[in-house]
């Protein structure tokens, strides 16, 4: 029995646009983790949103960006909370971001509209038959919203020479010498950095306080549009 949380769309750097999506199921548990639940996530790069993609096998790039996507959420919120049944049932949770319009930076409005997606979550109340086990979602139940220790967004800077550009276009992506992506929590905290290219130490400086400047502006924006909807389940 499956389970479908609120879709969000986010539009970020021209064009581009993405749908992040929550979807849960019953699973059972790990035998190390018998008590903790799953955060399953995976960004997909279809043929309808840029005619460089075939259809068929995920491309590369959406395999490194999920990669790095599980990096970021594997602690965002307690695994436990996520136990229905200890050591028998469990939710797992698949965080689905589908990009609709590549048109550049694909990775930061993934992550910023799988933070919304993830904010406004609501599990449903389960029933579990006494008799028989089986787990059952309960309809007229009281939801329990999936709490958050952090809400991530990432910031990623096109590099060319010593010059680095915010928010890159597709064609910027085309000719840019490397990349510098960070995520960046509520809190400030650096979670992660991903750099292909090296700068001057000076200009890395400049460009990592640009890059909080940058997260704080995004994080105030994903705050202030998923509180409007924080008492609606999805």
């Amino acid at each position: 029995k499956q389970w479908y949380q609120r879709r969000v769309a986010i539009t970020a750097g021209g064009n581009t646009r993405v749908i992040a999506g929550i979807k849960g199921r019953f699973a059972e548990p790990t035998i190390n983790n018998p008590n903790s639940g799953y955060l399953i996530p995976n960004i997909s790069l279809p043929a309808l949103c840029n005619s460089k993609y075939r259809p068929g096998m995920p491309v590369e790039r959406a395999i490194s960006a999920s990669h790095k996507l599980n990096t970021i959420i594997t602690d965002i919120t307690d695994l436990m909370e996520l136990c229905i049944v200890p050591g028998k049932v469990v939710w797992c949770l698949y965080l689905d971001v589908v990009c609709i319009n590549d048109d550049g930076n694909v990775f930061d409005a993934a992550v910023l509209a799988l933070s919304a997606a993830l904010y406004n979550t609501w599990l449903p109340a389960t029933h579990v038959n006494e008799e028989t086990g089986l787990v059952t979602v309960e309809p007229g139940g009281e939801k329990k919203r999936l709490v958050l220790k952090f809400m991530p967004v990432a910031v990623t800077l096109s590099v060319f020479d010593n010059t680095t550009l915010p928010d890159p276009t597709e064609n910027e992506e085309d000719i840019e010498s490397g990349t510098i992506t960070c995520c960046v929590d509520d809190k400030g905290k650096m979670r992660a950095m991903w750099a292909s290219a090296a700068l001057p130490d000076d200009m890395m400086s400049a460009a990592l306080l640009y890059i909080q400047k940058r997260a704080s502006v995004l994080l105030a924006v994903v705050l202030k549009v998923s509180q409007r909807h924080t008492g609606a389940a999805g």
